[in-house]
């Protein structure tokens, strides 16, 4: 029998969904009581093949020099135990936002007196004004080969005080979490903006060339996916110019256009499309369910030839050659996105590609999908689909152009406007996601929590967050628009990782995924009964009526897009649904959820 002393620990426990004040040892969380109970113990239930996360919150005394120190013993059930390998540690690394100091970027722990990666050489680079409690971020991933039941173990805190224990309770339940995302969170950023935002590669002009540039990338997207993220990457700027990596070589112009050379695409994009660049994660080998196409005004056509026989021939020639190149390769399991991001405003082409507010802009719609059906209309071989992102004419274009787009992603706060149009588009065969932006650092963690569960209860297909890698130069002290844009953080300037950090919000967003996933699995199963039973759990953990998804129209929606004013959509209804919630509420509503699928 072990022997747990906790004479000398000054550490506790509590769950991941608030977060500490690094000076008093308070929830920053609104709704939250500041008061957190110095716990020694925490209980956890998950399914499994998933992660369960809580925080290890330690007193420093004003030792933020010493040694500290964190391991785990495995937990032990009646037929088996989860090894103390699935146990990861991040330091919480503080920013200063609307004068607080909030933890969010997580620096992954690494052992060893030189390292710069220790918990203490963390805390110590991270210098926050008379801390007197640093935070530890530890997911903890339940296999999928355990029994269910119950597991106990412990986990041990060294610092300058002594040794403390800290148990560890774990219900693994029934359900298990499916490797497949049933509801896509796409991580939506531009090409090639890591490079432009990490020193590594920014100041390495031969990194498309000596491999530096794919190594780093692929790291983002392992890091999305082993989040049950999809990092979407568009590669072209709003000019239509595109890095040299991210297309393959074209030579000739009119008929003799042709894909000179695919071997520079294919030792980029070939493992994200065969799924091999996910090996080894725990989702395993998956590949992109969603890719961007290169294909814009400007390319491969010329846009000065727009419009002329020309440039629908060049258009389309390389179109054809992409898909029989992809069905070819077997890249199968992906559908590429033909997706016009233009934008009128930028003075760059006449016409909205993107967001269509002038109704006269619309054609863009009809020219292209004519320029591209023969491959659209395809049935056999790689998925090319036709999406469009709408906001402002959604109300006008859902039926009309349903049979032509087959995903929409769908501006959220004007998608609650319109219930109906989601009926039109699934019986046209559409895709649906909304679109958005992740939470601000200072905003409560349910704030995070609440896309995936928000997809779920309308019963679209997915979110999208438009911005997900522009975190500012001065990420380590305030992230630009106070992290709203950034879910990782790069590891290359103060820490030599060579890829990415994680937030705690991604991490918040991957435990609801998991959440949603499971809810949708089931759903999916007698679509017609389950979706409003899961909306009703819900609504009752949120304390928010049934139909809360839907608010209501604004007047002014019976005008033309074009005379709306941005005033307006301040006044006008939103679906906010984790306004002034609990943060108790997310753990509420996984009971619920856990009690109906086991």
């Amino acid at each position: 029998m072990t022997i747990r002393s906790r004479v000398m620990s000054n550490s506790f426990l509590i769950h991941d969904m608030i977060r500490i004040c690094p000076q008093t040892g308070e929830a920053l969380e609104e709704q939250s009581t500041p008061a957190v109970g110095r716990e020694q113990s925490i209980g956890l239930v998950s399914p499994r093949n998933g992660y369960v996360s809580f925080q290890i919150i330690v007193g420093l005394d004003g030792a933020t020099d010493a040694d500290i120190r964190i391991s785990a013993e495995p937990l032990k059930g009646e037929f088996g135990e989860i090894e103390a390998e699935e146990f990861v540690y991040y330091a919480e690394w503080y920013h200063r936002v609307k004068g607080k100091y909030y933890p969010d970027a997580l620096v992954p722990l690494e052992e060893g007196a030189s390292s710069p990666r220790t918990f203490s050489a963390i805390v110590k680079k991270n210098d926050v004004q008379d801390q007197a409690y640093a935070a530890c971020w530890v997911d903890l991933f339940v296999p999928s080969d355990i029994q269910p039941g119950e597991y106990r173990g412990a986990i041990h805190v060294t610092t300058a005080a002594g040794t403390g224990t800290l148990d560890i309770r774990l219900t693994a339940l029934t359900t298990v979490v499916p490797n497949e995302s049933y509801i896509v969170a796409d991580l939506n950023s531009y090409a090639d903006n890591i490079s432009k935002r990490m020193d590594y590669l920014r100041n390495n002009e031969h990194r498309y060339e000596d491999g530096t540039y794919n190594e780093v990338e692929r790291r983002f997207f392992r890091m999305a996916h082993e989040h049950r993220c999809l990092l979407h990457y568009l590669p072209y700027q709003h000019s239509g110019k595109i890095p040299s990596a991210f297309i393959p070589e074209v030579e000739g112009r009119g008929k003799n256009i042709r894909v000179k050379d695919w071997s520079r695409f294919d030792e980029h994009f070939g493992s994200y499309f065969d799924g091999s660049a996910f090996e080894g994660t725990k989702r395993g080998p998956i590949p992109l369910p969603y890719s961007y196409l290169p294909f814009n005004f400007h390319w491969p056509a010329d846009y000065v030839k727009f419009g002329t026989k020309g440039y629908k021939t060049e258009f389309a020639t390389i179109l054809e050659e992409f898909h029989r190149h992809f069905t070819e390769k077997g890249w199968l399991g992906t559908k590429f996105e033909l997706f016009l991001n233009h934008k009128k405003r930028y003075k760059l082409f006449p016409y909205d590609g993107d967001e269509t507010r002038f109704m006269w802009d619309e054609k863009i719609n009809d020219i292209f999908y004519d320029l591209a059906k023969d491959v659209l209309e395809r049935k056999d071989g790689a998925q090319f689909i036709f999406r469009t992102d709408s906001s402002w004419s959604y109300g006008h274009h859902y039926e009309k152009y349903a049979d032509l787009i087959k995903l929409w992603v769908v501006n959220q706060q004007i998608f609650s406007w319109f219930p109906e149009g989601l009926g039109v588009l699934r019986e046209a065969g559409c895709e649906v996601w909304t679109y958005g932006t992740a939470a601000s650092i200072h905003e409560p963690l349910l704030a995070s929590a609440i896309a995936p569960l928000t997809a779920v209860a309308r019963g679209v297909d997915g979110f999208v967050y438009w911005e997900s890698t522009l975190w500012g130069d001065r990420w380590y002290e305030t992230p630009d628009s106070n992290g709203s844009t950034a879910l990782f953080y790069p590891g290359d300037r103060l820490f030599g990782l060579l890829g990415p950090m994680p937030s705690i919000r991604l991490k918040t967003l991957r435990n609801s995924g998991q959440v949603a996933d499971c809810a949708e699995r089931w759903i999916r199963e007698q679509p017609e009964v389950r979706r409003n039973a899961i909306r009703d759990a819900f609504a009752d953990a949120f304390d928010v009526e049934p139909d809360a998804w839907w608010p209501g129209r604004p007047a002014f929606a019976t005008l033309p897009p074009h005379q709306w004013e941005d005033q307006m959509f301040s006044d006008a209804p939103k679906a906010v649904l984790h306004k002034g919630k609990a943060p108790d509420a997310f753990d509420d509503m996984k009971r619920k959820l856990w009690g109906i699928l086991g």
